[in-house]
């Protein structure tokens, strides 16, 4: 075998090599825990509903930066994994629902379903922090978040 021919089976043995770890780190990985929060979004002080909490203080200022409401609130807060390209449902109410895939390369795409129906579609990415942030108007100069963000891996 001339050097030419033994360093195209070199190469060609190699390339195969690390395709296949690459299915083998895929197949392993545990995926990525994701963190929803539904959150209700109002200038009124909070009701009697016990259920409701103020939202943590860093989400607050940070939503402030962006929207017009001064009070938020958690209604509920729910961890999800998302692992490999396989869809992950993770309803959040009664009448909320999110669809979310791992696209590759840190980005995810995210389908938020209300009563049954496509209501918003967005690509985005959690990488370094950043916060997906779906939405809607309510009632009485009021509104509903979706925040989505990834969570540390389990130790």
């Amino acid at each position: 075998m001339s050097i030419r021919g033994f360093l195209a089976c070199l190469t060609m043995t190699l390339g195969v090599l690390s395709l296949s770890a690459g299915r083998l780190y895929a197949a392993e990985t545990p995926g990525t825990r994701v963190e929803v929060i539904l959150v209700w979004a109002t200038n009124v002080a909070k009701t009697n509903d016990a259920s409701l909490k103020e939202l943590d203080p860093q989400l607050t200022k940070k939503l402030r930066k962006t929207y017009k409401w001064d009070l938020y609130y958690e209604v509920r807060r729910k961890e999800a994994t998302v692992s490999g390209k396989d869809l992950t449902k993770v309803s959040i109410s009664e009448k909320c629902e999110l669809d979310i895939k791992y696209l590759g390369e840190e980005r995810f795409e995210v389908n938020l379903i209300g009563k049954g129906k496509a209501v918003h579609r967005t690509v985005d990415s959690l990488a370094h922090g950043h916060i997906v942030i779906l939405g809607g108007d309510d009632k009485n100069d009021t509104a509903w978040l979706v925040l989505i963000r990834e969570l540390p891996a389990k130790k």
